[in-house]
C-alpha cells in the first residue's frame, strides 16, 4: 500500500499544478489575455501514473477496484488521508473548470452578437440553444 500512497502523493502534487495552470488560465481568459499554457506535459504524467497505478492494484490481485473500495478493505489512515485529499484538488479543478466555460461562452456570444451587427455572419457561436 505504500506504493498507493506514493502515487496517490504524485497525483495529487499533479493535479494542484493542473488546478493553479487552470486558475492563470481563468485570470488571462477574464483579462482577454490569452496566453499558451502548457498543459499537455502535466496530462500525460497523470496518464503515466493512472498506467502505474492499474499496474499496481493488478498485481495486488485489485484490479477493478476503485480507490474509494480499497480504502474501505484496510485500515490504511494515510491512503484514506491522500485520497480525501486528491479528491478535493479534483473538485476545486472541476470548480474553476466550470468558471472558465462561463466565462469563454459569454465571451463567444459577445464575438457573435458583434459579428453579427457587423453584418458578417448570422449567427458565428451556438453552444447547443438555438
Amino acid at each position: 500500500m505504500d506504493t498507493l500512497c506514493d502515487l496517490l502523493k504524485e497525483s495529487i502534487e499533479l493535479y494542484k499544478l493542473i488546478l493553479d495552470l487552470e486558475y492563470k488560465k481563468y485570470g488571462a481568459v477574464i483579462k482577454n489575455d490569452i496566453k499558451t499554457l502548457d498543459e499537455q506535459v502535466c496530462y500525460m504524467k497523470i496518464r503515466g501514473i493512472e498506467q502505474k497505478r492499474e499496474k499496481l492494484l493488478q498485481s495486488l490481485g485489485m484490479s477493478g477496484k476503485t480507490l474509494k473500495e480499497i480504502i474501505a478493505l484496510g485500515e490504511n489512515e494515510t491512503l484514506k488521508e491522500l485520497y480525501e485529499e486528491l479528491n478535493k484538488v479534483i473538485v476545486e479543478l472541476n470548480k474553476i473548470n466550470g468558471l472558465l466555460k462561463t466565462v469563454i461562452e459569454a465571451q463567444l456570444r459577445r464575438i457573435d452578437k458583434a459579428m453579427i451587427a457587423l453584418g458578417e455572419k448570422e449567427h458565428t457561436y451556438n453552444n447547443g440553444n438555438s
